[in-house]
């Protein structure tokens, strides 16, 4: 189906559904005895139709605007559909039947998933399906770990800051120190060494200039540099960049909500091989093609 099909179905749909809600409100409360609130040609609105429209706790002013909105929605509606009626002569009574038919079958199958359906995933199933879908799972952009400074340029603590960053060998311990020393003279920063975060957003805060990002990181794995107000400091601890394997960590919740969808695929499978066999073995079924 091409994007133009598919735009005009769904655009299809939300006219029937638009109209069949505004039938059902114009219909199905004539002649309650309520007061009418609204009057559009032959169409009514009734105050029982927007009964419980206003949530319980809402201000008397906003009330009234709610109220307000929803009858002018109505009115606007119920104008054009008056005309609709007058000049055009489809029939949309089997569509509205088959959307009507559609949401039955989906409440009903909404209904048996949620009765049958383990969301509970564990870490083993998640590296399973990981390992298994590599490829699944390749970055569009590049990542680093990184831990940074930002600072007043002409702080005598910037020293300090900078002979930790380019220290040779940086661990969980340089970390902490950096931290600690940032904190002690009211700099910002960031020192969570096991999250991952895109490279561009690294970018945002030390302004760097990568042309090419592979080679970049792995070129640089601290940066240094200043201009005339603030010193900037940071230490990449890892990269990986476009194309290259997302990491498990990243992918985790991504991975979660796969696997539970596979689920619900297979039990709506199910639900509805065994329906139809159930059907057929009972004589209820009867192709005359």
């Amino acid at each position: 189906m091409s994007l133009a099909q598919s735009s005009s179905n769904r655009l299809a749909t939300i006219v029937l559904v638009a109209v069949a809600l505004l039938m059902a409100s114009c219909s199905s409360s004539s002649g309650d005895g309520s007061p009418v609130v609204a009057k559009v040609y032959d169409l009514e609105l009734h105050r029982s139709d927007i009964e419980g429209l206003v949530p319980a706790g809402l201000a008397s002013e906003d009330s009234m605007t709610v109220v307000q909105n929803y009858v002018d929605q109505w009115i606007r509606q119920a104008v054009i559909l008056t005309k609709a009626r007058k000049n055009v002569e489809n029939d949309f009574s089997r569509e509205l039947q088959e959307y009507k038919n559609n949401l039955l079958v989906y409440a009903y199958e909404r209904q048996i998933v949620d009765q049958l359906i383990d969301t509970t995933v564990t870490d083993s199933q998640i590296e399973e399906y990981y390992n298994a879908h590599k490829s699944e799972f390749l970055l569009k952009s590049s990542i680093v770990k990184a831990v940074y400074v930002t600072a007043p340029v002409k702080s005598p603590a910037v020293a300090k800051i900078k002979k930790i960053v380019l220290r040779g060998t940086f661990g969980d311990g340089d970390v902490l120190e950096l931290e600690e020393t940032a904190s002690r003279n009211g700099f910002s920063g960031y020192y969570d060494a096991s999250a991952w975060m895109p490279f561009v957003s690294l970018q945002t805060v030390i302004p760097v200039t990568a042309y090419n990002e592979q080679l970049f990181l792995r070129q640089h794995r601290t940066i240094t540099l200043s201009d005339d107000s603030l010193f900037y400091a940071a230490r990449i601890l890892d990269y990986k960049v476009t194309d290259e394997t997302s990491p498990i960590e990243i992918q985790r919740d991504n991975i979660r909500a796969i696997i539970v969808n596979h689920r619900k695929i297979d039990i709506l499978n199910k639900l509805r091989s065994d329906l139809l066999a159930e059907a057929e073995k009972g004589g209820y079924v009867k192709r005359k093609l």
